[in-house]
């Protein structure tokens, strides 16, 4: 079986292909992706190391930080860095101020104060939680078990058999029998 075409179909079909040509031949940068750089990032001493690694490179990178993106942008923000350390800034303030340039997100690890705790309280509050629901639910499941074995008489196979027929059992016994007449 065919399907006829309509002029809005092929309307599509045409706007759809020429735009994936266009595209094919015509490419462009994405969003994010930047141009030139190293390749490589030199870090000359351990104040530098502890400064990059907890600063992140705000260029659109794929959330890096300065001690591992190599574009063009972080060169030029760990050039900079370089400076306030050259001026005599120790590592914390070289970080705040690039927090008040690029703000509370472009530090790798957020700081454990003021609204920020709330990042460490609530996964451990959390965490604790979640374990005391399922040690109590643990213990109310091991009552039932131990209160239904303690309350069942102690039986015997057959006698088992026998008290758990019910009415469908012996209809299906009936139907049987009549199939085994037939």
């Amino acid at each position: 079986m065919t399907t006829r075409r309509t002029p809005l179909h092929l309307a599509l079909l045409t706007a759809a292909g020429l735009a994936a040509a266009w595209l094919t031949f015509d490419p462009h940068l994405a969003h994010g992706q930047h141009t030139g750089g190293t390749g490589t990032v030199s870090i000359q001493n351990e104040t530098e190391r502890q400064l990059f690694w907890s600063l992140i490179c705000t260029c659109g990178c794929p959330r890096e930080t300065l001690g591992t993106c190599p574009c063009d942008i972080a060169h030029q923000r760990r050039t900079a860095l370089r400076e306030l350390l050259a001026e005599g800034k120790t590592v914390e303030q070289a970080q705040d101020i690039y927090v008040s340039q690029y703000g509370p997100k472009s530090l790798a690890v957020p700081r454990n104060q003021g609204a920020s705790r709330a990042l460490w309280v609530v996964p451990i509050t959390a965490i604790v939680a979640g374990a005391g629901l399922v040690f109590v639910v643990l213990r109310r499941w091991q009552r039932r078990g131990l209160a239904a074995a303690t309350a069942a008489p102690a039986r015997t196979k057959g006698q088992a058999k026998n008290d758990t027929r019910d009415a469908y059992d012996d209809k299906l016994d009936q139907e049987l029998k009549e199939l085994d007449d037939e």
